[in-house]
């Protein structure tokens, strides 16, 4: 190294110490030492008094919590069901009477049905039937027919259909009996929700949900509900007293949407009651008075035999000249041999909604 660059070099280090002499200087002035010393010990802590009062206050536990984020969440049903996720995620330990206590005490409709649905998943969890009669017995006390009808649709969280699960106990199985002639429509369309829910489980092809269904509509009072019952499932798996039930509803009752309702589910018998049905459905064509169960009929019978009720089609023409043209329109649709009732369908609806549009 040159002995200029040694100068240099001996100059800086000679700053450096004055820089550091002088920040030492100015720390011990403070009353302060470097950092480079042991730092003083802490003082031992105060002794510690009472926590604050409002620091005692309860703390909601989480099925509160989460009842309450399900209140707030109406709007937002993607919400609701996260949270209905989280209940369902605490169930199993969660003492049942702390639930039940809150499936007595809620007031709002929609939590209410919410934690029915929760109690009534305990069923899926132990089988044990007391839980469903619980349900019963308090829907059979509710004075509020709105009470009542979301506890009947609480049912529906059962794995197999509640209609079915109610109807192997001599307990519970006229309940679906009391719903449909309720005097408050709300519970009855409870009931029609139920079966029409538990029938799309299968496909409408549930024996047990069908059949149901088909003695429910032929007890009840009510047309709007009879109607909505016999709609509510396909009758392709219903045994032949079931079949015989609904073919007797076209011939007799007196309110023409229950025939109307009834033909078309005749339309979705098994193969094995088709000629009977085929029958009672053109003969009930040739005397049938209303308009709109004419048209449900040619729906019928459209429906149950695709291309072969062609030549039944053609032989209903005249029948009623003001029905022609909507046997033509059939005829012109089955023309096309459509593999499946519901491609039938679907170009049925689109016809329609075209006309609509035109006119």
């Amino acid at each position: 190294m040159s002995t200029g660059a040694k100068k240099t070099w001996v100059g800086v280090g000679a700053g450096l110490i004055a820089v550091l002499a002088g920040s030492m200087v100015w720390l011990a002035g403070r009353g302060e030492k470097p950092s480079s010393e042991t730092p003083a010990p802490a003082s031992a802590p105060a002794a510690k008094g009472p926590p604050p009062q409002d620091m005692l206050r309860a703390v909601p536990c989480e099925l509160d919590s989460l009842v309450e984020e399900y209140r707030q969440g109406r709007d937002s049903p993607a919400w609701r069901r996260y949270v209905m996720e989280q209940l369902r995620g605490i169930l199993e330990n969660l003492p049942p009477e702390q639930l039940w206590t809150k499936v007595e005490t809620e007031q709002d409709l929609e939590v209410l049905e919410a934690l029915t649905s929760l109690w009534v998943m305990r069923f899926n969890l132990t089988g044990d039937r007391a839980v469903l009669v619980r349900v019963l017995d308090k829907a059979g006390r509710e004075p509020d027919p709105g009470r009542e009808a979301a506890m009947v649709r609480a049912l529906r969280a059962t794995n197999e259909p509640a209609s079915e699960v109610l109807a192997r106990a001599e307990s519970t199985r006229q309940a679906y009996r009391r719903w449909v002639k309720d005097p408050a429509p709300e519970v009855r369309e409870a009931v029609v929700g139920n079966l029409t829910n538990e029938a799309a489980r299968g496909f409408g092809r549930i024996q047990g949900v069908a059949e149901q269904a088909v003695a429910l509509a032929a007890e009840t009072s009510d047309p709007k509900t009879a109607a909505g019952l016999l709609g509510a499932s396909s009758i392709e798996a219903a045994r032949t007293p079931a079949v015989d039930s609904v073919r007797r509803l076209l011939r007799e009752s007196e309110h023409p949407e229950v025939r109307a309702a009834a033909a078309k589910a005749l339309g979705t018998v098994r193969v094995g009651e088709a000629e009977r049905t085929m029958k009672a459905l053109t003969e009930r064509f040739a005397t049938e008075s209303s308009r709109e169960v004419r048209g449900a009929i040619l729906e019928g019978i459209a429906h149950l035999g695709l291309s072969s009720a062609v030549p039944v089609l053609q032989k209903l023409e005249g029948v009623d000249p003001s029905m022609d043209g909507e046997i033509d329109t059939w005829l012109n649709l089955l023309a096309s041999q459509p593999q499946t009732w519901n491609l039938l369908l679907r170009d049925k609806q689109a016809l329609e909604h075209g006309r609509g549009q035109k006119g």
